[in-house]
């Protein structure tokens, strides 16, 4: 019943689509690739306010303040128009694993449908992204067949002759982790409430501070409700030099009865002082805070103070290279169980961030690693985390795109299993996937998709089992799908 309504719902947007095709206006140029077709969200990071009788270079988006949460920009925009815009996506998928569960390998179908509004608007000194993401998800295999998919992301940024704040809140009901590009073929409209384009999860800051609550690894569907709410603040103190100020909240709670899965949630503050030292280059170094609290009684907390110095380098329209590293001081108590008194543990490591942007004539890129202390996804009280990760981005022509990523992380438990979480030291989750898109007129287009998965727990996870034990979640995903996309509608 729910594939045949999925099918029926595809064929509608596919005529309504090429009913919307067929009307453009003829002299209207055709997209030069499928990026060009959807409206991509604006920041007035163009036009950046005066200082000091001229544009301050320290809060300049080719290059800004390096210890604050934006990222260098190598794709100037200047257009600055207010808009809401509208996106719908229908997608089917064949999954060898569509429960997400260990040593299990059956094919199945699931049907996606997401529907998205977008707003933009722009006033003299404020911006505003908005984004709703909501739809569901369609299985032909297990308990319960149908899965609601809802995400929500806000960013807003108001400024002043020498400074900026800014607010990023994002928010998902999800039956497995995140949206996935690489997956499910991308969610339509701009990416804000998908982790991407001007979304409420930052670029730059700490190591871990994308998302307050670490890796998205999961295992079953069990649905979560995931927010992260920053807020941010840069004043330039002299054209070459800058404070900056953050603090963040994040929780992850899992609403569904499942052992092995941990609550957690999460508090950040950091503050860190940028300065450049030519044009292209530039240094900083960065303090914080941070608490993770786990509400389950064997939980515990863990507690972490963090430096990390910085060094930054950025060539206009080609590339931005941000290397990071510093001591961390974490401190992890430990509740009391089993006649056991509570106890609390103290020591040292490093923490770090590296990441590589690089613009080709024709291509784009991206390389990421990080390593800091996250909650653990669910699976352990708090673990030392280390994630890598590589993306690629080039037109095929005038009307196709091909997207690919790839990236890894490995976690290791930083507190004695006590019958809280999985039972297991350490686990490592690699993905990889691709996506082909070719648009069809201005208002639709079609893609196709596969990835791959694999969460790997290790050899302590069988230690306790009985029976067959298997620690290895393998999943392979391939989709197709159409999208729709009718032209956005000025609100000025």
């Amino acid at each position: 019943m729910s594939f045949t309504l999925t099918t029926r719902l595809f064929l509608a947007v596919l005529s309504i689509s090429l009913c919307a095709a067929a009307q453009n206006d003829p002299q209207e140029q055709t997209p030069q690739s499928p990026a060009d077709s959807q409206p991509q969200p604006v920041r007035s990071d163009t036009a950046p306010a005066p200082a000091f009788g001229q544009n301050a270079p320290i809060l300049n988006p080719e290059n800004p303040p390096l210890s604050g949460l934006d990222e260098p920009r190598l794709e100037m925009r200047s257009a600055l128009r207010s808009f809401i815009s509208p996106a719908l996506q229908v997608s089917t998928s064949a999954d060898t694993n569509s429960g997400n569960q260990p040593g299990t390998s059956s094919v199945s179908s699931v049907s996606r449908v997401l529907g998205a509004f977008d707003l933009q608007r722009f006033w003299p000194k404020t911006d505003l992204f908005a984004e709703y993401l909501g739809g569901g998800a369609f299985y032909t295999s297990g308990a319960e067949t149908v899965r609601q998919l809802q995400a929500l992301g806000v960013l807003g940024t108001t400024r002043w002759r020498t400074g900026q704040v800014s607010l990023r809140d994002s928010f998902s009901y999800l039956p497995e982790g995140s949206f996935s590009t690489g997956a499910f073929g991308g969610a339509p409209g701009l990416g804000i409430a998908a982790g991407g384009g001007n979304s409420g999860i930052p670029g730059g800051g700490l190591p871990g501070i994308r998302s307050l609550n670490g890796p998205s690894s999961s295992l079953g569907l069990v649905p979560r409700i995931d927010n992260t709410t920053i807020g941010d603040v840069v004043q330039s103190l002299t054209p070459r030099s800058a404070v900056t100020a953050a603090g963040g909240y994040g929780f992850d709670h899992f609403t569904e009865d499942q052992p092995g899965l941990i609550n957690s949630q999460q508090i950040t503050v950091q503050g860190g002082y940028s300065y450049m030292l030519n044009r292209r280059d530039q240094a900083a170094i960065i303090y914080a805070f941070q608490e993770v609290h786990f509400p389950q009684e064997a939980g515990g907390q863990v507690n972490t103070h963090v430096i990390n110095l910085r060094w930054g380098r950025t060539i206009t329209g080609r590339m931005s290279i941000v290397i990071g590293a510093g001591p961390q001081y974490t401190s992890i108590y430990h509740p009391a169980s089993a006649g056991n008194p509570s106890t609390t543990d103290t020591r040292w490591s490093v923490s770090g961030r590296a990441h590589l942007n690089y613009k080709f004539s024709r291509s784009s890129g991206s390389l990421s690693y990080e390593k800091y202390t996250s909650p653990g996804s669910g699976f352990f009280a708090g673990a030392d985390t280390q994630v890598g990760r590589l993306s690629y981005d080039k037109p095929l022509g005038r009307t196709w795109q091909f997207l690919a990523d790839a990236g890894i992380s490995y976690s290791k438990r930083i507190q004695e299993f006590l019958g809280v979480g999985v039972g297991a030291n350490h686990y490592t989750d690699a993905f990889a996937g691709a996506v082909f898109h070719k648009q069809m007129g201005r208002n639709f287009g079609v893609f196709a998709a596969y990835r791959f998965s694999d969460l790997t727990f290790d050899s302590s996870f069988c230690q306790n089992a009985t029976g067959t034990c298997n620690r290895i979640t393998l999943r392979h995903i391939g989709s197709i799908g159409v999208d729709w996309h009718p032209r956005p509608v000025r609100i000025e």
